[in-house]
């Protein structure tokens, strides 16, 4: 059994200028699958990463299913709920900053600077007046530092000028890139929200395991709110990163690639050569099960050898060069993008995904047609 694998490799050396164009060919459609699996699946792990500090449920007015501002009263009503332990208001909201064409997220919050450790600041305490974090993205776009002033617009055109006393660290890009964070007085007036609205309510639970259940029980209580609870958010962003709405967004293209290397291999089935080395194998007392065992390990040569070729490449590509040809489509369009670094990402169902849709076909296209040479006879197969 062992005669097969060395005759199969053999077989290759003897056409090794085909096959080396064959791998080479097969390893870039591998490399461009592969590369999408890796980065979404590394996205995926970063974005799980940043939504730990996450409340573990908010809620969230709506009008004609459009989020609207809340009055801060409301919160008296969740007071008596049963297992909640903190109510929050939040102020947030979004900005279009017309020198540069990009959105900002504005937030606004006073206590960031004494508990977060990713701010790097000049000022210490709470922000007051017109101070403001601002992510680094924003700062390179503008060309600020801190110390200077960023100015912006608010709601109703008016110019607002505010002092950056500070920035985020790099592991925080891509939270931060384009946040800018105030205090909520601040905040309120950029988004022209009244003084005494919100934007939602997010509330801290005493056990973790009774969210969904104090979810549905405030749901049920007042009309007009959405509840979201923070596995939901992380299962929405783990659909939106995950690895499958990579392969939805590129299967077609990777399955026109692979018909192409396939139906140039083997286009007509065999080849002329191939035929008779088949009919010169069976003359010679080979079975059918043989032949199908040396083609196999001739295929298998050559799509292990590709597949972990195209993974080494696709590495490469996502964490050595951070994905150049694919952050534009899997992140989105944006004036800023986030410059943070993929960390490598290696599981055992990435992988599998990887080799069965590289290594599979390939075997099946291969075998098929060397099943359709092996059943016929040697005669009629040498005389063509």
């Amino acid at each position: 059994m062992l005669k097969i694998p060395e005759y199969a490799l053999r077989s290759l050396a003897r056409r090794w200028r085909k096959y080396l164009s064959l791998i080479l060919v097969y390893a870039l459609v591998v490399a461009f699958y592969a590369s999408v699996v890796l980065f979404t699946a590394s996205l995926q792990q970063e974005t799980q990463a940043s939504l730990q500090s996450l409340p573990e449920l908010w809620v969230q007015k709506l009008a004609g299913g459009r989020l609207q501002p809340m009055p801060v009263a409301f919160l008296d009503s969740l007071k008596g709920i049963r297992g909640v332990k903190r109510i929050i208001p939040r102020v947030w909201g979004y900005n279009f900053d017309t020198p540069t064409g990009a959105v900002l997220t504005v937030m606004g919050s006073d206590s960031l600077l004494s508990g977060l450790s990713m701010v790097r600041s000049i000022h210490k305490g709470k922000l007051q007046g017109n101070m403001a974090l601002v992510g680094q993205g924003l700062m390179k776009l503008r060309n600020l530092e801190v110390g200077e002033s960023l100015t912006l617009l608010n709601d109703q055109g008016q110019i607002i000028d505010y002092d950056i006393v500070g920035t985020f660290a790099d592991e925080s890009d891509l939270l931060t890139t384009d946040l800018v964070i105030l205090a909520p007085p601040a905040a309120k007036k950029l988004l022209g929200l009244d003084a005494n609205t919100c934007t939602d309510v997010a509330l801290e639970i005493h056990n973790p395991l009774e969210i969904n259940n104090i979810g549905r029980k405030i749901d049920r209580r007042f009309a007009g709110i959405r509840v979201v609870t923070a596995p939901q958010l992380k299962a929405t962003y783990q659909t939106l990163f995950g690895w499958r709405g990579g392969i939805f967004v590129y299967g077609t293209i990777l399955s026109v690639f692979a018909f192409l290397i396939l139906a140039w291999e083997k286009a007509g089935g065999l080849s002329r050569e191939e035929k008779n080395e088949l009919g010169v194998l069976k003359a010679t007392g080979w079975e059918i099960s043989d032949v199908l065992w040396l083609k196999f390990w001739e295929s298998g040569f050559v799509s292990l050898n590709a597949t972990a070729i195209g993974i080494l490449i696709a590495y490469i590509h996502v964490f050595v060069a951070q994905a150049p040809l694919l952050r534009p489509f899997l992140i989105g369009w944006s004036v800023l993008y986030p410059e943070y670094q993929l960390s490598p990402v290696f599981d055992l169902e990435s992988l599998g995904l990887i080799f069965s849709l590289s290594v599979i076909p390939y075997l099946t296209a291969t075998l098929v047609p060397a099943w359709s040479g092996a059943i016929t006879d040697p005669a009629e197969v040498m005389q063509g």
